[in-house]
């Protein structure tokens, strides 16, 4: 399930329809944390970790739960203007965690430690016109030594869209000058940043 379509179903079961998207999408962020960190209880870096699938629809539960208890965080009872609601728990209920089986592994098993995102090109200079490549990766050390390569999907940018361009890893020269790109991991929130000339 993406999260536009986990976003449409919490919007659908929270029943305000005056709800902010921006406000139900942290909270399906913050269910998503919570479901990873009781799904996976032995991670050392929960950066590249995402929701299991089969959780989905329990992540829209717990953020629902989240908006719901918006004014009255941390209380298992509220009362206001007469009206009085009773929560089984002051955080997220017990009975939805209980639904979270968290994994576990064997001792000596790749946990990632540090993740470090790299932006190569095989050029520093650009002639006008020309188009070249970033080699992007996202390097994930883990703690029984081993190294992997992973991609987690980027973001681009360039500082002066008026001396060069990029999408999709191209950057394309447009006018001489020098450009800063930025490559953001889309999961890690890691930047690099490369210096071009263009000629």
């Amino acid at each position: 399930m993406t999260k536009a379509e986990k976003l449409t179903m919490l919007q659908q079961i929270c029943g305000d329809s005056e709800a902010d998207s921006a406000m139900l999408s942290t909270y399906l962020d913050l269910a998503a944390d919570i479901v990873v960190h009781r799904a996976y209880p032995f991670l050392t870096s929960y950066v590249l970790a995402e929701v299991p699938s089969r959780y989905d629809t329990l992540q829209v539960q717990i953020a629902n739960e989240l908006y719901l208890h918006r004014g009255a965080e941390g209380e298992k009872d509220h009362t206001e203007n007469g009206v009085k609601r009773t929560y089984e728990n002051g955080y997220v209920s017990d009975s939805l965690l209980k639904k979270i089986v968290p994994f576990t592994r064997v001792i000596g098993t790749e946990i990632p430690e540090t993740v470090v995102l790299y932006a190569l090109t095989s050029f520093n200079t650009l002639p006008i016109g020309d188009s070249g490549e970033i080699n992007n990766y996202t390097e994930v050390t883990c703690n029984d030594g081993s190294v992997k390569d992973v991609n987690e999907g980027y973001h681009y940018e360039s500082s002066d869209v008026n001396v060069a361009k990029v999408a999709d890893g191209v950057i394309t020269a447009i006018a001489t000058g020098n450009v800063t790109i930025t490559v953001t991991g889309k999961k890690s929130g890691l930047t690099a940043s490369l210096e071009i000339m263009v000629v």
